[in-house]
């Protein structure tokens, strides 16, 4: 699962380690959105050359320094940017689906975790999001369906195509979900 939980399993995970971590995420995804933001600025390509010749001393910096060609045209900038929003968003919504999961088992609170309006649509949508990005349910799956959250509903007709997410799962889809995620976390386990 990675270093961020590896060094969860090192301690023990209380609720308020839990919190944080949730926090954390959805903190990534808000700073990814600026950045973002910054990057697609008119000025953004003078401030990337002026930001390389402060990091000039750092090791690191000529392996990202090439990144650059981005900025060549609008076109390009805006792919790019698209494609981080995009791995951004998976990565957050995965990583709250294996923390609070992971919590649920460590504290035998699953069934608390599992009981959420947005858990099964969140297991879907990791499980999407961690293999293809197509919806391919399995038969636990299929029995569970059609799930709902907030409006949004996954049902069967959405088997082997992509996860729509303009229209479905949005950005503000995002914070809404991350958000319900917390709150019930917060209201419904110890």
């Amino acid at each position: 699962m990675g270093f961020f939980y590896s060094v969860v399993s090192q301690q023990e995970m209380d609720k308020v380690l839990l919190r944080g971590m949730l926090q954390t995420i959805k903190n990534n995804f808000a700073m990814a959105q600026m950045g973002i933001a910054l990057m697609t600025d008119e000025d953004a390509p003078q401030r990337f050359e002026n930001t390389l010749k402060l990091l000039k001393d750092y090791p690191e910096t000529a392996s990202f320094e090439y990144i650059r060609y981005v900025f060549e045209s609008d076109e390009l900038l805006k792919h790019t940017t698209n494609e981080f929003r995009n791995s951004v968003l998976r990565n957050c919504l995965k990583e709250t689906f294996e923390l609070v999961k992971l919590y649920g088992d460590e504290t035998n609170q699953a069934h608390l975790v599992k009981a959420a309006l947005w858990y099964q649509f969140l297991r879907i949508v990791r499980n999407c999001l961690s293999h293809d990005l197509q919806i391919q349910f399995t038969d636990h799956d299929l029995k569970k369906l059609p799930v709902h959250w907030n409006g949004l509903t996954i049902e069967c007709a959405m088997q082997n195509k992509p996860l729509p997410m303009r229209d479905f799962l949005s950005r503000p889809k995002v914070i809404e979900l991350m958000d319900a995620v917390i709150e019930h976390m917060e209201q419904h386990v110890d």
